[in-house]
């Protein structure tokens, strides 16, 4: 109903004209300082630490949980996946990075009673442009990278940098002894605000630049990678279970948070090894048929293609396969962007719905192939258009064969898509799954390869050398009785195929029926706002 009234009344055309008026900023910021003196303030009873940028928020806030939950205190995280009270799970599932005022306070409150004493945020350019963290005395400010996003909402790049400026001035004006930043050098924002802006303790990282925490050394694979990098001097090794150079940059800026407040590297290196990642950021489903997928919240010409150029680079001699698409009212300009990227980098392009919201969906679709529609696609590529998400997994597990690889990107851990008139319960993962059940395939139990894989990695420190398909055993196969969950109640809609000379995908075997299961936390949701992390 909500995107309905939304679609009727133009909500999303007036939105920024409103949202610059002083009654609506006034009326944000006093908000905000009702739900602190609701509270009461809890914020000033913690460490603060916010994470911002346009990509690594979530993975850098979850490693820095995972560090100093382990090794200081009990620490809070709330990102945009998931929320973390000391060792309790709970999921995020308000679709927003930074939570509503209340919500946040709310919560504060919470993990201070539960004995917390670090609060670890994820903080998006909305979130400060709203005043939500209005009233939290922030120590420490992380700046993972700025790259376009939400210009439909910022209107320029400038301003959008602005926005997160926000977080490090809320640390410079926190009042306390101590004022910490930590940015990358390898963003020219980075480099910017690191020259610009007087901390009294600051730290650079880098994977290319010069910096106090450099990489010097990563060896990616898909099922991990092995990193060397330097400090101060001195220098260390490490593996973790993320893949991606991108992830080395995310851990990084987590080091340097931990190393600033005097936490010795070995201890926080421990800690990252056994960080076994976020679900749905890059989160991998094996099958014993040889085809890997791999589930993620890329959704920004930048986040695409470094998930897709890892994928390429790794893919070996299968193919590469996306499923991705572009959320209406939002910015429009990068819609072709992510369409070229995904045709530069993958075999098989399917193009969907992302969350069409209040616009047309197939306006949407028609902007992701826009450059597309007037090029050559080369031999040997694809590219479909399949406006209802479902049925585009569906033809990509269909499509694959052994040796690829899949990426569904864009939606990565959330729960349900907008469409035009009413929100849909709908998860990639879950969908995946119950696709693979339904076409007879067994999966493989990811904790055993990548705990093998690890082991092999710290004594090779090369992920090329190592075959994770030698794990492949009547072990590994996850296996279940239970029937496949029937597919959503949609109307069927046929694949639009770009490129004349696609083949239609072929038809999957029904050998075997399995499915991955978990079962969800039985902790009880804090106001009612969580759901328990499955």
């Amino acid at each position: 109903m909500k995107p309905f009234l939304k679609k009727i009344l133009s909500y999303d055309t007036f939105y920024t004209t409103i949202k610059q008026s002083f009654f609506y900023q006034s009326y944000k910021k006093y908000r905000a300082k009702i739900a602190n003196f609701l509270y009461n303030t809890p914020s000033k009873d913690f460490f603060v630490i916010g994470i911002t940028g346009t990509n690594g928020k979530t993975t850098t806030v979850n490693i820095l949980h995972k560090i100093l939950n382990d090794n200081v205190a009990p620490t809070l995280a709330i990102s945009t996946a998931t929320i973390k009270i000391g060792n309790e799970e709970l999921q995020n599932d308000k679709k927003m990075t930074s939570l509503d005022t209340f919500d946040l306070q709310a919560l504060l409150a919470t993990a201070k009673e539960k004995g917390c004493k670090i609060a670890v945020l994820e903080v998006s350019s909305h979130g400060l442009e709203q005043a939500r963290f209005e009233g939290i005395t922030f120590d420490f400010a992380v700046l993972t990278n700025i790259t376009r996003d939400h210009l439909d909402y910022h209107g320029t790049m400038e301003n959008y940098a602005d926005a997160k400026k926000r977080l490090f001035k809320y640390v410079l004006a926190n009042g306390k002894e101590n004022k910490y930043a930590a940015l990358c050098v390898d963003d020219k924002y980075g480099k910017k605000r690191f020259e610009e802006m007087a901390f009294d303790k600051k730290v650079s990282f880098s994977l290319q630049s010069s910096s106090v925490l450099k990489a010097t050394k990563i060896e990616e694979g898909l099922e991990g990678t092995y990193f060397e990098f330097s400090y101060l001097g001195q220098k260390f090794t490490g593996t973790t279970q993320l893949i991606g150079s991108y992830n080395v940059s995310n851990i990084l800026a987590a080091l340097a948070v931990s190393s600033e407040i005097w936490l010795e590297i070995p201890l926080a290196l421990k800690s990252v090894e056994q960080f076994a990642g976020i679900s749905w950021r890059m989160e991998p489903v094996y099958t014993t048929e040889g085809v890997k997928y791999y589930v993620d919240f890329a959704h920004t010409p930048d986040g695409l293609e470094k998930t897709l150029t890892f994928a390429q680079q790794n893919k070996g001699q299968g193919k590469l396969i996306v499923v991705c698409g572009a959320p209406g009212n939002r910015d429009k300009d990068k819609r072709p962007m992510m369409g070229d990227i995904a045709l530069k980098y993958a075999d098989m392009v399917l193009i969907t719905d992302d969350d069409p919201d209040t616009e047309n969906r197939l306006k949407i679709l028609n902007g992701m192939t826009q450059n597309l529609q007037h090029v050559f696609i080369p031999e040997g590529k694809e590219v479909f258009i399949i406006p209802e998400r479902y049925y585009a997994i569906k033809f990509a597990t269909e499509a694959a064969r052994s040796g690829d690889v899949v990426v569904l990107a864009g939606k990565g851990h959330e729960l349900v898509q907008l469409t035009n008139f009413w929100k849909k319960t709908r998860n990639d993962k879950n969908t995946l799954i119950t696709l693979l059940e339904a076409q007879g395939k067994s999966l493989l139990n990811m904790r055993i390869i990548k705990q093998h894989y690890l082991e092999e990695l710290k004594e090779s420190r090369n992920p090329q050398h190592l075959t994770p398909e030698k794990y492949l055993s009547s072990e590994t196969a996850v296996s279940t009785v239970s029937p496949a969950v029937s597919s959503p109640a949609v109307a069927s809609t046929s694949s639009v195929p770009i490129a004349s000379t696609a083949p239609s995908a072929p038809s999957a075997s029904s050998s075997t029926t399995s499915s991955a299961s978990s079962s969800p936390m039985s902790s009880p949701k804090p106001s009612g706002m969580f759901k328990p992390a499955g």
